[in-house]
């Protein structure tokens, strides 16, 4: 312990030698008197003409108070946000903690062993489920990851720090996996769970699901073209807790240029992972027939991609998911997905003078209905609107339709087709990926769209009222304040 203690009081005295506002006497006065008040009291710090020794003076002060080093870096990121310098110390801090909390373990022979293991997607994903944010970008080995999870706070019945030394018993060499499994053996007795911990082993992987980007529209204040842009991202896993990014405010004319970025940021995010990508947008009533699926990326490089022949792209309503009176009958229409009666209709296409109440009472009538086809697209004070505002009331989680004029037999008749003879919800949920077919067909068979392949103009709302974006866990919230 007494040279873990000089080791990282000297790591971290070297770090603050190198701040900017350490070295200007001003800007570390206004320092101290930052963590004075974080502190709530005098430090019993001592002034020295040496500035090295004065550091070590100003590490050992905090590192003697509990809390002190983390308050220490909290400060300097207030006065030095996003420096090598602050970020090098939250990695520390960490580490100091860890050094705390384990003391009566063999910590350096841990740390060599962990610095040797790469932090894989695998592992990135399960801090991410654990801690409900991604781990930050600077953690690239496991022993970063433990230490990111260690210094949090939990009062799970198993520390999340233990399953991950779990897992990595069989990732690091073989010369040390035997000592690693008494390692995290004697961890899991010495913190009362070694009859958990065998129940918290991962169970073979599962196959790939389905990650989802969601890119959300607001109209941002009443005259102005301004929209505020949000997103949220999450790897495949079976819990929906998805990570938010920063909200950008974007002018209309750049929207598809602000999504172009979001997804390349998100690609690099993703880049060690291997699986499918969905990308929703969720748009108010006055963007919901904007033709984001001819939106493209790399709208930088000489030949963009449109979005449309890589991912499953559906749009979602603002409007819908912000009305919890209407939640009520959308969960029961989504939750009769589950059914399985061969002989129910799944599917209503509206008739041209199908609208408004009519058009409600027939939906009503038909409660196993989950996919609405309008007789057209819904345009401003049009029928299709209106037959949309229905749709949306009634709880369809699927609606349909085409932003030209075309015939709704033949658009019926392309929705049955998808589904096939599948009359059950796994039809009905794999619309989406069907819809992605079917544009990827349009853009191979008529990339100029001169024989009006049906896949050009092709719309789905598809809403999951169990995925919604908001009331998640901000990336920016997080202490570390990860960046999207």
């Amino acid at each position: 312990m007494v040279e873990e203690r000089r080791r990282l009081v000297g790591q971290i005295a070297t770090v603050m030698e190198e701040s900017s506002v350490i070295r200007d006497p001003n800007s570390r006065q206004l320092l101290l008197q930052e963590l004075g008040h974080a502190l709530g009291g005098a430090l019993g710090y001592r002034e020295l003409s040496v500035l090295r020794p004065q550091i070590v003076e100003l590490v050992t002060v905090c590192v003697d108070r509990a809390g002190g080093l983390r308050c220490l870096v909290d400060c300097l990121e207030l006065l030095e946000p996003g420096s090598d310098q602050t970020i090098a110390l939250v990695r520390l801090a960490d580490e100091w903690q860890v050094v705390e909390l384990f003391a009566d373990y063999d910590l350096p022979w841990l740390r060599g062993l962990l610095s040797t293991v790469d932090a894989t997607g695998e592992l990135r994903r399960f801090v991410a489920e654990t801690r409900a944010t991604p781990a930050p970008p600077w953690c690239r080995t496991a022993w970063d990851l433990f230490t990111h999870l260690a210094s949090a706070n939990s009062h799970a019945e198993v520390p999340p720090w233990l399953p991950l030394l779990d897992r990595l018993a069989t990732a690091v060499p073989e010369a040390s996996l035997d000592r690693m499994r008494e390692f995290v053996a004697q961890l899991a007795k010495d913190w009362g769970v070694a009859d958990r911990i065998e129940a918290s082993r991962p169970s073979p992987p599962a196959p790939v699901g389905t990650a989802y980007l969601v890119i959300q529209f607001e109209k941002y204040g009443g005259d102005d073209d301004t929209y505020i842009m949000s997103h949220w991202y999450q790897w495949a896993s079976t819990v929906w807790q998805p990570i938010r990014g920063e909200d950008r405010h974007i002018p209309y004319r750049d929207l598809e240029a602000a999504v172009d970025q979001v997804i390349n940021e998100t690609e690099r995010r993703w880049a060690d992972q291997t699986g499918a990508v969905t990308i929703e947008f969720v748009l108010p009533w006055q963007l919901i027939n904007e033709p984001v699926d001819t939106w493209r990326k790399e709208l930088q490089s000489p030949m963009p991609s449109p979005l449309t022949t890589e991912y499953p792209l559906v749009i979602r309503s603002l409007e819908r998911l912000r009305a919890s009176q209407w939640h009520r009958v959308w969960r029961g229409r989504w939750q009769g997905l589950a059914g399985r009666d061969g002989e129910r209709q799944l599917i209503h296409c509206a008739s041209q003078h199908h609208a408004d109440v009519q058009l409600e009472a027939t939906l009503k009538r038909e409660s196993g209905v989950v996919v609405l086809v309008l007789s057209e697209s819904p345009t401003a004070d049009s029928v299709g609107e209106r037959q949309l505002l229905v749709g949306l009331r009634s709880g369809m989680p699927a609606i349909i339709w085409h932003r030209t004029p075309s015939s709704t037999k033949d658009l019926c008749q392309t929705v049955a087709s998808m589904l096939g003879d599948q009359t059950s919800g796994p039809g009905v949920t794999g619309l989406p990926h069907r819809a992605k077919h079917l544009r990827q067909s349009a853009w191979s068979e008529d990339p100029k769209g001169l024989d009006q392949h049906i896949g050009h103009g092709f719309v789905i709302l598809f809403d999951d009222p169990d995925r919604q974006p908001g009331g998640t866990v901000s990336a920016d919230e997080d202490r570390r304040k990860v960046l999207a």
